[in-house]
């Protein structure tokens, strides 16, 4: 699936353990350009969202259905990034994929639609050519080919259906989202979870009436509610240009997510275990909210400047304080433009960071930051 925010895209679906051990991934390689991770949760879910698998080989054909599926719908994403000069990364997670296009720059609407909808037409040409294949060397009808090739066009055609839902984060709710930005000019991540949240409640009372009750289905369009609804909240009662509230938007839960994901990811960064340094930032994004979120791309770009990717490092910063202005992210977003060479730049984020709360004296007795602080 799909999600993209603001230059990252993947799909934000259920997760893996929100807590405890941080699962390394089981599979790297390089596909073309794109480096491709794939972890554990994500063929245990493969297999429980299959339809009523009865055998080995069964389990086995439709695994390789969802790698194919999702791995090209993530490709779609990460192929626009590539032409829009980014560097994409992607992930293979739990109940779907994530890509990270880290471009240089945030996308603006245009962009971001154009990235948010690759996905879903790169799924819908996977399914189109596992048909012509069909159409060119038809396989035996009752053999196993002809069961993965009609599995891989249904799923491409559904997976991709359901991503194009204007429900964020999936990517017709990033494409709705966009939309919204562009006409009214400005941020409106608050009014976008708003219509998320109307459109959940409209896609669950459609499915019921016409399918009934399916649990899993509601249960996850219950979380894509309970999100939307906390991501609302949160940009509803901030207000431009100040810091949250954290007392009023934050609760013991989060701040404990928080603690256990930072002190994992610096545990990794210790022992230059970059990979499980992100997957703590990944399992701290999963757990859902935008206070979370805002601190697992302030993880995310913290190891990216461990591994001196400053520019990633920049952009996962400015992200992190676009959701929810920290002076931390912006103190960081500034030492890693600094160390890309955009002093500029840098002396604006210094600026931020004073204005969001960042200690004065603290900032002038930085080594690194004291000399542009003045």
């Amino acid at each position: 699936m799909r999600e993209y925010s603001r230059g990252r895209v993947g799909s934000r679906r259920l997760r893996g353990p929100r807590r405890g051990a941080t699962l390394a991934a089981v599979l790297r390689f390089k596909l073309g350009p794109f480096p491709i991770s794939v972890y554990p949760w994500f063929f245990l879910s493969a297999v429980l969202l299959g339809p009523g698998l009865d055998s080995g080989w069964q389990i086995l054909a439709w695994i390789l259905v969802v790698f194919v599926s999702v791995l090209g719908h993530e490709l779609g994403h990460a192929v626009v990034g590539k032409l829009y000069g980014g560097r994409p990364e992607i992930r293979l997670e739990a109940f779907g994929g994530v890509t990270f296009p880290q471009l240089q720059t945030r996308p603006g609407p245009a962009k971001q639609f154009i990235l948010s909808f690759a996905g879903p037409i790169a799924g819908l040409l996977v399914g189109a050519a596992a048909y012509a294949l069909a159409r060119v060397f038809p396989p035996h009808a009752s053999s196993i080919a002809a069961w993965i090739i009609e599995s891989i066009v249904n799923v491409s055609i559904l997976w991709s259906a359901f991503n194009l839902l204007p429900i964020l984060p999936l990517d017709g709710g990033q494409m709705m989202l966009a939309v919204v930005e562009g006409i009214r000019r400005r941020q409106s991540v608050a009014l976008a979870s708003w219509i998320s949240l109307v459109a959940v409640v409209a896609v669950a009372s459609i499915l019921t009436i016409l399918r009934g009750p399916m649990p899993l289905v509601l249960v996850w369009l219950g979380l894509f509610a309970l999100q939307n609804y906390q991501r609302a909240r949160a940009a509803s009662v901030q207000a431009p240009g100040a810091a949250p509230d954290a007392a009023v938007q934050t609760d013991p839960r989060e701040h404990a997510d928080v603690a256990s994901a930072t002190e994992d990811a610096r545990s990794a960064l210790q022992q230059r275990d970059f990979d499980t340094a992100v997957a703590a930032a990944a399992r701290l994004e999963g757990a859902g909210g935008p206070f979370r979120q805002a601190a697992a791309l302030r993880l995310r770009a913290g190891i990216e400047l461990a591994r001196g990717d400053n520019e990633s490092a920049a952009m996962f910063a400015g992200q992190s304080f676009s959701i929810w202005q920290t002076p931390d992210a912006a103190v960081v977003a500034a030492r890693a433009n600094l160390r890309a060479g955009a002093e500029d730049r840098a002396r604006n984020w210094l600026r931020r960071a004073l204005e969001a709360g960042a200690p004065a004296a603290a900032v002038r007795a930085d080594p690194e930051l004291g000399p542009i602080a003045a």
